[in-house]
């Protein structure tokens, strides 16, 4: 090959390797660029992780925090369901104590009791008829009976005085167990709002996550196919240095026309000097004549 056909397909090789250089230039541009989007991608899901996260230790806590309000709605329910009973068994023994009361109503205990100190002492003192006797001690024990009446209501009375206090108590404490009961049913009702808000916004991270991992996919497959290219077009410029070494060595290698008759013609001027027989390619050299007379080329001196 001549040298400026030599020269040529270098030029045209070192372009080539030139633009491939180019190439490979943009594609770790662009995986730059995919490497950046990746480790943004990267840190993004850590924050949705974390925000998951934190959103999983609030739904426990208000779990908790709800679990423990029901079970003390439980009690509360429990306890003014007993209130209720116990007011109930009042009510009914305040109906009682009224019935007697009404029974008793106008009962004089003083007054009884110096009736029947009058009458036990007329049978002291007195000669009576046996009819009359027996007639005032009837009396006496009906007068007796009274004084136990009337001595009965005082109890109940003092009783029931006690007992209202209890029964204003306990009503007291039905209203206040009623309104924690309300609170709590309110609260419960908040926290029940909240943990299905948590859980829709935990619901919204994990798909959100699974997006940004699908990306993360995406761009590590991205990154792949660069790495191929890149490796490709290195293996492209590897193969045309190859090629560009073979023609150098080829064209390093092989001596040119001039360098063979040059070398023949010193070797035929040797044989001249020593007076060895010259063949007649050697006369010809050695005497300037580059041609063979039929108009051939020399060209098998190679």
């Amino acid at each position: 090959m001549s040298n400026s056909a030599t020269n040529s397909a270098e030029e045209a090789i070192y372009k080539k390797i030139a633009e491939i250089k180019d190439e490979i230039s943009k594609l770790k541009q662009g995986k730059a660029q995919a490497l950046e989007d990746l480790n943004k991608l990267k840190q993004k899901k850590l924050e949705k992780i974390e925000k998951l996260k934190g959103i999983r230790s609030q739904i426990d806590t208000v779990r908790n925090e709800f679990s423990l309000r029901l079970e003390e709605l439980k009690k509360l329910k429990e306890r003014k369901q007993q209130l209720l009973q116990e007011i109930q068994g009042m009510k009914k023994q305040f109906d009682e104590i009224k019935a007697i009361l009404q029974k008793t109503q106008g009962l004089d205990i003083d007054a009884i009791e110096r009736r029947i100190q009058s009458l036990e002492w007329r049978l002291q003192t007195s000669s009576l008829p046996l009819d009359e006797e027996k007639r005032i001690v009837q009396k006496i024990a009906e007068l007796e009976k009274k004084l136990g009446e009337a001595r009965k209501m005082i109890e109940i009375k003092e009783k029931g005085t006690v007992e209202r206090a209890e029964y204003l108590a306990k009503r007291i404490e039905l209203s206040t167990v009623r309104q924690q009961i309300a609170g709590i049913v309110t609260e419960l009702s908040q926290k029940r709002n909240i943990l299905n808000s948590l859980k829709e916004d935990r619901e919204k991270t994990k798909k959100e996550i699974d997006e940004i991992n699908k990306q993360i996919e995406e761009i590590r497959n991205k990154i792949g196919n660069i790495n191929n290219q890149i490796k490709e077009k290195n293996n492209e410029i590897e193969n045309y240095i190859k090629q560009l070494k073979g023609e150098k060595v080829e064209t390093t290698s092989r001596p040119t026309r001039e360098e063979i008759i040059e070398k023949k013609k010193k070797i035929a001027e040797e044989k001249l000097k020593s007076g060895q027989r010259l063949t007649f390619e050697e006369l010809l050299i050695l005497y300037g004549e580059n041609d063979k007379e039929d108009g051939k080329d020399s060209d098998n001196i190679y």
